[in-house]
């Protein structure tokens, strides 16, 4: 949580200097160049707070949605608004569709090093290029005072770094992840063999979460008998982070182990539950 609020902080610092900079660049920037710089402001700006906010609020789609359309819509139009009037309404229409997808995509996958690290590397590297723009394009229009110069600029060695770097670590992240994955499929099997166990006059059911849903999408208890389901999660390698019944009345956010729901007073019959995100679906049947 506390890398997403930091996340969030380098994003719309950095998305501030970018607009600080197009205002003072207004003379150099014009045509394609200039619609670029607010395109990839609003677009990125929208994409990384959204996805930090999905993960922030993890159970509202809709706060976070609504925060980074307006926050890619302001960065868009301010960005653009000393280039031109088209250059702005590309701004606004890039952060507009980067702020529905970047909550989006935080809702769905959730707090994950691997994503969220992914996600601020792209955006360190979107604004290195941008800052490169403004540079080329000072040069061009300063030809004379600029013909010496030669050399990597820092900028493109800072872009260059942040890709190394971010390489490295998702590699690192995505060889854990699949560690990780392989321990959770192994104990996926242990689970199915010993589905079933009693404590006391209570039938406890686990169920293994998997990244392709429930290890038993169909359960079968007894009426009247006591009975607890637990969802086991091993792995941080799958998008499923609640279940949910409305029949049942039950909502529970899987947290990495055990997950313990009683079904209380259950008469025969079949009831459904189904993820938070309405992909992954499973029954329980009464006899």
């Amino acid at each position: 949580m506390w890398l997403s609020i930091i996340s969030i902080i380098m994003t719309v610092l950095l998305s501030g200097y970018l607009l600080l900079k197009t205002h003072q660049k207004k003379e150099s920037l014009a045509g394609m160049s200039g619609m670029m710089i607010a395109m990839s402001t609003g677009m990125m700006s929208s994409l990384a707070l959204g996805f930090q906010l999905g993960i922030v609020f993890n159970r509202d789609l809709q706060v976070s949605s609504i925060i980074a359309i307006l926050f890619g819509l302001g960065a868009g139009y301010f960005t653009g608004k000393p280039i031109s009037v088209l250059a702005s309404l590309e701004g606004m229409l890039a952060g507009i569709m980067g702020g529905m997808m970047g909550a989006m995509l935080g809702s769905m996958v959730g707090f994950s090093y691997l994503m969220t690290l992914f996600v601020d590397v792209l955006f360190i590297f979107v604004f290195c290029v941008v800052v490169q723009l403004f540079k080329a394009n000072q040069i061009k229009n300063d030809q004379p005072a600029s013909s010496g110069s030669s050399g990597i600029s820092a900028v493109f060695i800072a872009g260059i770094v942040t890709v190394a770097l971010g390489t490295v670590s998702v590699g690192l992240l995505l060889f854990d992840q699949f560690q990780d994955h392989r321990v959770s499929a192994a104990s996926s099997e242990h689970i199915e063999q010993h589905t079933v166990q009693k404590k006391g006059d209570v039938h406890m059911i686990s169920v293994d979460v998997a990244s392709d849903g429930f290890s038993q999408p169909n359960i079968v208890v007894k009426a009247g008998v006591p009975t607890q389901l637990n969802f086991v999660k091993h792995t941080g390698y799958t998008c499923i982070r609640s279940v949910q019944s409305a029949e049942d009345r039950f909502d529970i956010y899987l947290e990495k182990g055990d997950n313990v729901v009683t079904l209380k007073d259950l008469k025969p019959g079949t009831y459904h539950f189904n993820c938070g995100m309405y992909m992954y679906y499973g029954t329980i049947t009464v006899v």
